[in-house]
């Protein structure tokens, strides 16, 4: 799998494959085992990490950091009239010297 065929991270399997293919989480910890170990727990509790590299392809847009959007870069695409907010997270993958941010599917209440 190459970085322009991954899909989003939903389960601690999906993140085992990536390990396995190379790939290193680098997280807040600086240590990739730690970094690893925090981002399986979250998404065995079910929260999604997106590689950016997917956002593109899949007709999603970027609104950069300001003050608006607290410093955070957001992908966005307008789905059935709703939108689906992804932030960038303080976790990426890194293989061969280059680094894929993840970025975190928010939830809005109510829908």
């Amino acid at each position: 799998m190459d970085e322009k065929s991954l899909e989003p991270l939903s389960s601690g399997a999906c993140l085992d494959e990536l390990l396995a293919e190379g790939y290193i989480v680098k997280g807040p910890r600086s240590d990739a085992e730690r970094d690893s170990a925090l981002l399986r727990k979250q998404l065995e509790n079910g929260k999604e990490y997106t590689p950016e590299v997917w956002f593109p392809e899949n007709g999603y847009k970027f609104v950069e950091p300001s003050t608006f959007t607290q410093g955070y870069k957001i992908a966005y695409k307008i789905i059935d009239d709703f939108p689906d907010e992804r932030y960038n997270s303080k976790y990426s993958l890194v293989k061969d010297g280059l680094e894929i941010p993840l970025y975190l599917k928010m939830e809005v209440p109510g829908h």
